[in-house]
């Protein structure tokens, strides 16, 4: 019986050993980070030029069709009350036609879902991280010694203006979205919107686009090496296109209207 037992438990070990060795030669090789300080990244080019009366509010989805041939774009405009407001229109990427639609396009909900997740599509576990901090923020300015006149009655005491000013005061929420160390989006009294500011490149590249604290488009690889794209300047829902080549996005003008560039990368 003693040598049964044995041989169980050895055979019970060897299986053990032989499932989590097959496990070890299924999972595939993690992907080489691309180098972005060797990518080819064109200038960029603009796609279309929307005016006022094409675009009536704030670009909020922007999303390539599977063939590339057009560019989704999701316009909202919000009332007092903070209710949204949708238009939806479709954007020829290589011609001038601008297609309105009643609903959003049926491959939206995929290419949105791979877009804007918190983890990679590539590399499972390159994360982007959420932070949230509370804290009391005030609406006026604290005074400080020598500036007592500048806030409040000038005829109040320190003390009265201090406890003035810590009366109007308020909790502020903070939330901010980080990768690799790098703030990839932030709200206050909010929550950052997925794929406002940021878009997965699809497989195989293991990048992700995004737009930086001052306002510029960068690209960023899983090692946290970062390039700046040269020329998009405040930068709005980046989008790659399915094959990895195109990465377009949307950017505010002077006169308040948008337009929507691209640049090509390879």
């Amino acid at each position: 019986m003693r040598a049964f037992g044995f041989l169980a438990v050895t055979s019970l070990v060897l299986v053990a050993t032989a499932v989590s060795s097959a496990q070890t030669l299924a999972q595939p090789p993690a992907r080489p980070a691309p180098d972005v300080s060797k990518l080819i990244v064109s200038s960029p080019r603009t796609i279309r030029d929307l005016d006022a009366k094409e675009v009536r509010g704030i670009p909020t989805r922007m999303a390539w069709s599977p063939d590339g041939a057009w560019l989704y774009l999701r316009v909202s405009s919000f009332d007092r009350w903070s209710n949204e407001t949708v238009r939806h229109v479709l954007i020829e990427t290589q011609g001038k036609r601008v297609e309105p639609l009643t609903d959003e396009p049926g491959w939206l909900a995929r290419y949105w879902n791979l877009k804007s997740s918190l983890t990679s599509p590539v590399v499972s576990t390159w994360r982007i991280k959420i932070d949230t901090r509370e804290e009391q923020v005030r609406t006026t300015n604290v005074p400080r010694e020598g500036n007592i006149g500048q806030h409040g009655d000038p005829a109040a005491g320190l003390d009265e203006t201090v406890i003035k000013a810590a009366q109007s005061s308020q909790k502020t929420l903070f939330e901010t979205l980080r990768l690799n160390g790098r703030v990839v989006g932030s709200a206050v009294n909010g929550h950052v919107p997925p794929g406002r500011t940021y878009a997965w490149a699809p497989e195989p590249l293991a990048l992700v686009a995004f737009v930086t604290e001052n306002a510029r488009l960068a690209v960023m690889n899983a090692k946290g090496h970062v390039r700046e794209i040269k020329g998009a300047k405040k930068p709005l829902l980046p989008a790659w296109s399915d094959n990895g080549q195109q990465l377009a996005y949307a950017q505010q003008t002077s006169s308040g209207a948008y337009a929507i560039k691209a640049v090509t990368i390879r």
